[in-house]
């Protein structure tokens, strides 16, 4: 696959999977937000398999190519009357005329191609721009930072002993950060503002730095720069950045459940919570870091979500909890495997009815091979090509049966693998007809090898329009299809 077809395949299967990602989002807000007992570390989690899920369904889409894509619907035709001389016993039906197909939508690869490239490429590399800076800037920050005061300090080493945080941290002072934060990534740091510690009582600076030891105990300087990489990758993925907004939010609130599962009153770490943002409102937050201070929106909510009634804070992920709603979300994804495409990449030798400004030269069997590549349209082969297929036997013969199966052009791999298996131009026509023309060659070859024949196909169409190329193969196995 050429690197234009490639963009194409990739293009085509996220617009393909995005209402599946669309689906498995829905359906893991629902399950956060239903499933008992859910703490915000559990839903933290389960976040980041939604996202892993949602980056790895076009890959999926590309190594899942379906045996038949959605049933084509017919605009403006009626339904279908059988007719005499169709019914006439040794008398071919008469030619149905050309219908047009709404499903799956064909993209082709072209000029469009390079503007999607061109929207998503600056996209992308202004997002790891802004990642190069914060990463610059945090090492500047902690490069010009001091030790903090002796009796900060001392505050600062109790907690790490009290919490048991096994990381290497230390605690700094700068005068060039307008709000706290938490920083690594080999050797994590919390750093202040150098005038918060004067402005802030000792029990609200316990609670600031709680909050970014929280940071600290649960490496959320590592989560955060993949999760800021993977979305500048993504660009503008619409489920992926909703995915991020929601890491994002239940990564403050998990670290809220850690502090006060240490401290045990949730009304004074909430107090201490407004303050701070009075104090460093209006401030840039670095993209790398993580802190104690967020938007007003944001801080509202975490407010209202610490003093609301009854609240249990548990600060430890439940496995069991992100494993169940893993596998639901898993069979959400299974039941979407079994859809057909709607959006697929043209074939590079397909081309709608109606394109074709000329009918293809009929290929003389007897003609010569040479003739015979040309007219069936692989005049641009290699000289090394055209020996390896007059070497494995493929001949005129052969040629003309593929150009006249309605098949999409093959390349010269492809058609001496189809050749080396038995794969005949009838059975090929006859997989075109019965609507399978988005085929990869070695479902082709595998149906043909398990005995899938015209016949069988024909057989297979009495039942209907809908079964797929595999759910053929298994009745044929089953005997159900002589």
């Amino acid at each position: 696959m050429t690197g234009p077809e490639l963009a194409g395949a990739a293009i085509a299967a996220l617009l393909d999977t995005l209402w599946v990602a669309l689906a498995i989002a829905a359906a893991a807000w629902a399950l956060a937000r239903f499933l008992p007992r859910t703490n915000a570390a559990t839903r933290h989690l389960l976040w980041w398999t939604v996202l892993a899920l949602v980056l790895l369904l076009p890959f999926t889409a590309m190594s899942r190519r379906p045996a038949r894509d959605v049933a084509s619907v017919d605009i403006g035709a009626g339904p279908s009357v059988p007719t005499a001389a169709a019914d006439a016993p040794g008398r071919p039906a008469a030619p149905l005329p050309p219908q047009r197909k709404v499903f799956p939508l064909e993209i082709r690869t072209g000029d469009w191609m390079a503007v999607a490239i061109a929207i998503w490429l600056p996209i992308a590399l202004v997002q790891f721009g802004r990642l190069a800076w914060s990463f610059f800037y945090l090492r500047k920050v902690k490069r010009g930072s001091q030790n903090a005061s002796d009796a900060v300090a001392r505050r600062f080493e109790y907690w790490v002993a009290v919490c048991g945080i096994r990381r290497p941290v230390r605690l700094m002072v700068s005068d060039k950060i307008a709000s706290p934060l938490a920083t690594g990534f080999r050797r994590a740091a919390v750093i202040l503002p150098a005038i918060l510690p004067a402005q802030f009582g000792e029990e609200e600076l316990d609670h600031v730095l709680l909050h970014e030891l929280a940071h600290v105990a649960r490496r959320d300087d590592w989560s955060n720069l993949l999760a800021r990489v993977l979305g500048a990758a993504a660009g503008l993925h619409p489920v992926v950045g909703w995915t991020l907004r929601q890491l994002a939010r239940e990564r403050e609130l998990a670290c809220d459940d850690w502090v006060v599962s240490r401290i045990g009153e949730a009304r004074p770490y909430a107090a201490s919570l407004a303050r701070l943002f009075e104090v460093c409102r209006g401030k840039r937050r670095v993209l790398l870091a993580t802190g104690m201070a967020e938007s007003a929106s944001r801080l509202g909510e975490r407010i209202e979500t610490l003093l609301a009634n009854g609240r249990q804070f548990n600060p430890r992920t439940s496995l069991l909890r992100v494993g169940v709603a893993t596998m639901a979300l898993l069979a959400l994804l299974a039941a979407a495997a079994q859809a057909p495409h709607w959006v697929v990449l043209a074939q590079s030798g397909a081309a709608p009815a109606g394109d074709q400004p000329h009918a293809p030269k009929p290929v003389n069997p007897r003609g010569s091979f040479l003739a015979a590549l040309v007219a069936a349209g692989y005049g641009d082969l290699s000289v090394d090509e055209i020996i390896a297929l007059k070497d494995r036997g493929i001949d005129a013969r052969f040629l003309a049966d593929l150009s006249q199966s309605g098949w999409e052009k093959m390349n010269a791999r492809e058609m001496i693998e189809m050749h080396d298996h038995g794969v005949t131009g009838e059975f090929l026509r006859a997989l075109h007809d019965a609507g399978f023309q988005h085929l990869q060659i070695r479902d082709v070859i595998q149906a043909f090898e398990q005995g899938v024949r015209p016949g069988t196909l024909k057989e297979a169409a009495q039942y209907g329009t809908h079964l797929t190329l595999a759910q053929i193969v298994r009745l044929k196995q089953a005997g159900v299809i002589p």
